[in-house]
């Protein structure tokens, strides 16, 4: 079965929740999504193609089936984060 983007960004969620800072910002997101695709997936896509996707993983309530939910962050008016909170 193909690996989707939406899949990857799952994935990604569910290993940061496993670390000492479950938490992370929209650049840092976007900076080490596309190398955990590459080296953990072997997919090749854009950053815009996983911010796309972990946008409607946002505006869906998928996150819940894997006992995850995301908490808004904001470090300045223009930088969002989101804290990783398990169910």
């Amino acid at each position: 079965m193909a690996v989707s983007a939406k899949d990857i960004v799952i994935h990604w969620i569910q290993n940061r929740s496993n670390t000492n800072t479950p938490a992370f910002w929209s650049y840092e997101f976007e900076e080490k999504i596309v190398t955990y695709g590459r080296l953990a997936h072997l997919k090749s896509h854009t950053a815009s193609t996983y911010s796309r996707a972990f946008r409607d993983i946002r505006s869906s309530n998928i996150l819940s089936k894997y006992g995850i939910e995301l908490e808004e962050l904001t470090k300045n008016s223009k930088v969002k984060g989101w804290k990783i909170n398990k169910l």
